[in-house]
Parts: C-alpha cells; structure tokens; sequence
C-alpha cells in the first residue's frame, strides 16, 4: 500500500485494551482491509476540532446546545448495526489527521507520516454517529470525557455492555 490512499468505504472502531488505543478496521470498495492504531493523545487533538466544525452549525442561534443534543440523538438513534469488519494483517499508526469540512461532509485523512494514507468522507450525520461511537468507546477505555461537550452525552447514560467493539 505504499503511497497509495485507502478509500474508507467501511470501518469498524473498536477499543483495544492490552494496547490502550483505538483500533479502525478499515474496507474499501473492493472489500480490501487495513488497520489504523489511533492513541488517545491524537484523538484528544482531533476530537476538539470535529466538535468544532459540527459547532459551527448552530454558532449564534439561541439555544444551541438543545439544538445540537437534539441532532446528536436524532443521529445516534440512527445507527444502523452491521457485520463488524475484522482486524486485517496490515496496520499501521496514525500519526497525523488531516481535515476538510464542507458544507454537508466532512473529510478526514489519516496518514503515518511516511507513504500510508486512508480517506474516510462522512456526511454530517456519519460524523456524529462516529463521534457517539468514540466517545462511549473513551468511557469504556476510562478516558477523561471531560472535555467532550454536554450534548454528545449517550443517549442513554445507564446502558452498560462489556462489548468494546462498535462499528
């Protein structure tokens, strides 16, 4: 795969405890997989600014944080279950995310700093719904939440599973 971009098609995220990260099985079109390892530290830079962008949103409206719990959940309570993908033997750690918001997508392209690259384009609603995934994920793994905001609570803060896979 050397300096060639893997095209998300599907992924499944999942927190992997002997190695205290997040772990993104990846799919592309033609069924391909790799593995990306996400630490904590990346994340606690790249999270800040998916929040931001899905902010942006409701900047300047009354009532913005009902306005987006209220979208949060609507997103949340439409994440569809499928087959989870399973861990390839290819994988690598990211060490750098970049970035591009658009009006109804965002873009996100994870890189190792060397020749690896996956693009993964989500509608507005799949980065929600991803978001909800990472941070119950962050609870599972006792990460700090406390700097996710009040409106990406879980929809339901009693629901306990040992599973820590979620795609």
């Amino acid at each position: 795969m050397t300096d060639r971009e893997f095209k998300i098609e599907r992924l499944t995220t999942e927190y992997v405890q002997e190695e205290d990260r997040i772990r993104l099985n990846l799919e592309d079109p033609q069924q391909q997989r790799t593995t990306l390892w996400l630490t904590q530290r990346l994340l606690n830079r790249v999270v800040p600014a998916l929040v931001k962008v899905l902010e942006e949103e409701t900047s300047g409206k009354p009532q913005a944080s009902d306005l987006q719990a209220f979208t949060q959940q609507r997103a949340q309570r439409d994440i569809e279950q499928e087959a989870p993908i399973p861990a390839a033997e290819s994988a690598w750690l990211v060490r750098r995310v970049d970035m591009t918001s658009r009006p109804k997508a965002v873009t996100l392209v994870f890189g190792d700093n060397q020749s690896e690259t996956a693009r993964l384009e989500m509608p507005r609603t799949a980065l929600r719904q991803w978001l909800s995934i990472l941070r119950e994920l962050y609870r599972r793994a006792e990460w700090s939440c406390e700097n996710w905001p009040d409106w990406l609570a879980p929809l339901s803060q009693t629901a306990e599973t040992k599973d820590s896979q979620l795609h």
